[in-house]
């Protein structure tokens, strides 16, 4: 159960960011500009999550 949370959680984001950007699939080859492209991936979900998380920080 203590593993099924923290999966849970992950599996999430990684399937905002296929559903959002479709993050399934590699643009360039080489593992160095794959790399580079899931890292913008993961700073494009975080810039489009974080109006909705500036919101919930304020209301605490």
């Amino acid at each position: 159960r203590v593993i099924s949370k923290t999966r849970c959680l992950i599996e999430r984001t990684f399937g905002s960011i296929r559903r959002w950007f479709l993050g399934g699939r590699c643009r360039y080859r080489g593992l160095e500009r794959t790399h580079t492209q899931n890292i913008l991936e993961a700073m494009a979900y975080n810039l489009k999550r974080m109006p909705g998380l500036l919101v919930l920080e304020g209301v605490k």
